[in-house]
């Protein structure tokens, strides 16, 4: 059992639900999070007799007692853990969750206001979470920012920092963590990230990989997780023709990771938009990808336009690599944007930025790029993301600052003049100009710190302001 970072952000305030895809480790996260309290009650809603619990309408104080008396465990008050596996699996259980909850908060009194409190873990009650491998609509009210009941968290591959952490070298995660990174951790951590970029962060491969380091015994589990996945679109498609066409579209879609698509007979089907939408946002509930929408303003508040054709970010790089068979490639070279277009670079920065992603805020981390919204434009930036009141461009390339023309583009529209490119080579700062005569600051950093930008930002623009 490898710790998750995500981890250290739990707390004992309010309930959650952990979301995240079949196989990324929500187990691990909740089994670390049950070290904290004396006493732990596990149900398993995937089976037919934990379901069953809740089958009776009696009061939500009864089915707890039955949680109790048929799990053999003492309920102590909020020294014990009561752990929902799975809990789109069972609309009882949601409804149970409401009504404890709505029981404990007219009970308690919020002493700052004098009104109910939603603090339900102070109400002397067990502490309840859950996990979820699919994102419903009951599960999405239940976890709702404003109204809902439970905090959402959400739980990605291993990120490359978690990956360093696994394979055991202190060194190396020491220096990966120092802003600015230090010269002679260059070529180990740009090593690491290749292998990392390889396989991916799904925690069943990294765990093999970190055991044995090679990869010749990845390949079944790189099966089985593509089979899990697979599984869990069962659950979210409104029938077998729609589930089945869902499973096509996932096995195609590897080749697409990171590039625009048009749904309409998306990878060759003879499919039109509407069916193809609707399985992309079946592979959506069930974690395997986002699609991402372009921006076309360079200033917040970011608007994406749905109008516009949307870029897939699938779950792991790792799986994209396996199942399009280019590991080979990726492994025999030193520079990633040099291969595919960029493309598994664009892919595996973008899981970076995404597990980055700010775990307190408890919504969904998402992605956003740039087009320039102009007739016959091929204009495009690959990432964008606020940093203060600024949205800041982040190019995947190599190549001298002239050519990313691009990035000159947005440059010129925006009103700042700072940029991040994300390559092969060193950490640097650039003051140079676009095309058309502005001067502007370029921070380039190594792409294995992609996750770290924000805060290698931070002397970026110190040393950009004087």
């Amino acid at each position: 059992m490898h710790h998750r970072l995500l981890t250290d952000h739990l707390s004992r305030i309010k309930p959650f639900c952990l979301f995240g895809a079949k196989g990324v480790g929500k187990t691990t996260v909740v089994r670390e999070f049950a070290g904290k309290f004396s006493n732990c009650i596990h149900l398993n809603l995937e089976t037919g007799v934990d379901r069953a619990i809740f089958n009776f309408d009696v009061p939500a104080d009864e089915t707890l007692k039955a949680i109790s008396f048929l799990k053999g465990k003492e309920v102590r008050g909020t020294g014990t853990l009561i752990v929902l596996d799975e809990l789109y699996r069972c609309q009882e259980a949601i409804k149970w969750v409401r009504k404890q909850a709505d029981g404990r908060k007219y009970r308690d009194t919020d002493r700052r206001t004098g009104g109910p409190s939603d603090n339900f873990a102070g109400s002397g009650g067990p502490f309840i979470i859950a996990n979820s491998s699919i994102m419903t609509k009951e599960m999405d009210m239940l976890t709702d920012l404003e109204n809902g009941i439970m905090q959402p968290l959400f739980l990605y591959p291993f990120s490359f920092e978690e990956f360093l952490m696994v394979v055991e070298d202190p060194a190396a995660l020491e220096a990966f963590r120092e802003v600015p990174v230090p010269y002679y951790a260059y070529e180990k951590l740009l090593n690491y990230f290749h292998i990392y970029s390889m396989i991916g962060g799904m925690p069943e491969i990294i765990g093999e990989y970190a055991a044995n380091r090679h990869l010749s015994g990845l390949k079944n589990i790189y099966k089985r997780v593509e089979e899990r996945l697979i599984q869990g679109l069962q659950d979210v498609s409104a029938s077998t023709k729609s589930r089945d066409l869902a499973v096509e579209v996932l096995q195609n879609t590897y080749p697409f990771a990171a590039t625009r698509i048009s749904f309409n007979r998306f990878g060759n089907l003879e499919k039109g938009s509407r069916e193809i939408s609707q399985a992309f946002r079946m592979m959506e509930r069930d974690f395997f990808l986002q699609m991402i929408y372009p921006v076309t303003s360079t200033t917040l508040p970011l608007a994406p336009d749905f109008s516009k054709f949307p870029r897939v970010q699938l779950l792991d790089t790792g799986l994209v690599n396996y199942f399009s068979g280019i590991q080979k490639p990726l492994f025999q070279s030193h520079d990633m944007n040099a291969i595919f277009e960029g493309q598994i670079a664009r892919q595996v920065v973008g899981q970076e930025l995404l597990c980055a992603g700010n775990p307190d805020a408890g919504a969904r981390s998402h992605l956003n790029f740039w087009i320039r919204n102009k007739a016959q434009s091929r204009a495009e930036v690959d990432f964008v993301f606020q940093y203060d009141d600024w949205l800041i461009p982040v190019v995947v390339r190599s190549g001298e600052p002239g050519r990313l023309r691009s990035l000159h583009q947005f440059i010129d529209l925006a009103p700042h003049a700072y940029a991040v490119r994300l390559h092969a080579g060193k950490l640097a700062v650039q003051q140079t100009q676009t095309i058309r005569g502005k001067n502007f600051y370029l921070l380039n950093l190594p792409y294995f710190l992609a996750g770290k930008i924000k805060e290698h930002l931070k002397g970026f623009l110190r040393f950009a302001n004087g």
